[in-house]
């Protein structure tokens, strides 16, 4: 779900933020609450400046942004008949708008220590107004999680650590699947997300990187579907085969019109999640685990990247990231015989796509274990929240069979039971468990409580290389350059 959706910078709690959302009554008595509001206003200002180079001062005129705290009354809920009333917070995403009511009825009636009421935000007002109202001391009690932003929230104290709610009820963390246990695993120490640490939350479902394929257009081109131990040069033989001009001409044969292509054999050059998994089946990475050296400078990852970027514009398999510009899903316009995509789009592929497909491991690299890309979506308590207990049963039900038989209509399931279930299973594609197995050799996407400055630099410098307007070799030492003192100065 979340591991798709466009990345966008953020305010800090002291800087900005949108405002609070007053709080609509629902069949209670509502309650005036005096927070405060962060507000940002632009002014202009006059500044004495140095001309470099000459002996003249003057006096100029620019626009600068002011901050400042107010104070603001809002209204808020009391807990109807009784019952505590935990406020559980929400972005726009309506498989899980439809899923989480159903989680909280049931949830109300079989352990009844709670009522839930969702509150739901487009995803650009979802985090500013969470970290307005974190920072106001009135954050709802609890929330999903992003990957990108969980370090972050955690280091600052916003959620609750659950460790003493597992020891005391004795939850067994082996029952969810290793990854994603450890997108809830977080060292305040070194800042990193993994296997060490405290757990600050719990997970609810998972999506990662797999391999997607048309079979149709494999039968048609002769071509054997891919298989678990297909290798990168596997990937690149069919790529060829499968890669046709319009006047029906493969990328293998000689004659070929690289500029009239009809099909391309796939889809994996230009992402940043993709080329992360090429690099980590090569052995590198884009930094190391510790996130304090770069690593995409190492001849390993030079030579990777180039691979990649030759499947654009070398061997003409992979359409340029312009092609895709203002097309409708070309995998469903079968414009594309395979790619890695997220497994978020599982389900959307079974309701949309009429023809036949199915899905398989990504392919080897030269390492002799796969790795690949898995990002969970979490659930988190607010550590402000009154109503710790509750808020704990609530995640508790949420994180376990009560809310997985929700859930994995929206991805695959963290509970192990779950994915593996015949409720989770049967159907379409045929091979789905392969969307389950990910969650066993899977590494996470770099989370860390400061990395978004060092990957800004990454796939801001990276687009010359997709674009083809500089070599691999060039553009991953030039960012090793710059993040290398953003990552030192990070621990």
């Amino acid at each position: 779900m979340s591991a798709k959706l466009t990345r966008r910078k953020f305010l800090a709690f002291a800087g900005g933020g949108a405002a609070a959302a007053t709080l609509a009554a629902c069949g209670a008595t509502p309650t005036p609450q005096v927070i405060r509001e962060v507000v940002t206003s632009v002014v202009e200002k006059e500044v004495t400046k140095i001309v470099e180079g000459t002996p003249q001062v003057v006096k100029e005129t620019v626009v600068v942004e002011q901050t400042k705290v107010v104070a603001k009354e809002v209204t808020v809920e009391v807990a109807p008949g009784g019952k505590p009333l935990l406020r559980f917070a929400m972005y726009n995403f309506d498989p899980w708008l439809q899923a989480l009511p159903k989680i909280f009825g049931d949830f109300e009636q079989e352990v009844g220590t709670a009522q839930v009421k969702l509150e739901a935000a487009p995803w650009d007002q979802f985090w500013p107004r969470f970290e307005s109202q974190a920072s106001a001391g009135i954050a709802p009690d609890l929330q999903i999680g992003d990957p990108g932003f969980v370090a972050r929230y955690i280091d600052k104290g916003v959620y609750l650590n659950c460790d003493p709610y597992i020891e005391r009820d004795k939850v067994n963390l082996a029952d969810w699947l290793p990854a994603t246990i450890d997108a809830v695993t977080y060292d305040k120490e070194t800042g990193l997300m993994g296997k060490k640490g405290n757990i600050w939350g719990m997970p609810a479902t998972f999506v990662g990187t797999i391999l997607y394929y048309n079979k149709d257009l494999f039968d048609a081109a002769g071509v054997a579907y891919p298989k678990d131990e297909w290798t990168k040069e596997d990937l690149l033989d069919a790529a060829l085969k499968l890669t046709k001009d319009k006047s029906g001409k493969t990328a293998a044969e000689s004659g070929f019109d690289s500029e009239n292509v009809s099909v391309y054999g796939c889809s994996i050059a230009g992402s940043g999640y993709n080329h992360a998994v090429l690099l980590w089946n090569e052995g590198v990475g884009l930094v190391s685990d510790d996130q304090k050296e770069c690593l995409l400078s190492k001849p390993e990852a030079i030579a990777i990247t180039q691979w990649d970027a030759d499947l654009i514009f070398k061997h003409h398999v992979n359409p340029s990231p312009a092609w895709f510009q203002g097309q409708p899903d070309v995998f469903l316009t079968q414009k594309i015989a395979f790619k890695y995509d997220g497994s978020w789009n599982l389900d959307y592929y079974v309701d949309k796509f009429t023809g036949n497909w199915d899905i398989a491991q990504i392919a080897k690299g030269s390492q002799s274990k796969k790795i690949t890309y898995a990002g969970t979506n979490t659930l988190h308590i607010y550590s402000g929240t009154k109503y710790k207990d509750q808020s704990w049963d609530l995640l508790k039900f949420m994180a376990g069979e009560g809310g997985m038989k929700y859930f994995m209509k929206t991805g695959t399931p963290s509970l192990i039971k779950s994915a593996e279930s015949p409720d989770y299973l049967t159907g379409k594609p045929e091979h789905r468990k392969v969307a389950v197995d990910i969650g066993n050799y899977a590494h996470n996407y770099y989370p860390h409580r400061n990395n978004d400055k060092w990957k800004e630099v990454y796939n801001t410098e990276m687009d010359a290389v997709w674009l083809g307007k500089a070599s691999a070799e060039e553009v991953l030492k030039k960012i090793c350059e710059k993040i290398t003192p953003i990552l030192q100065g990070q621990a």
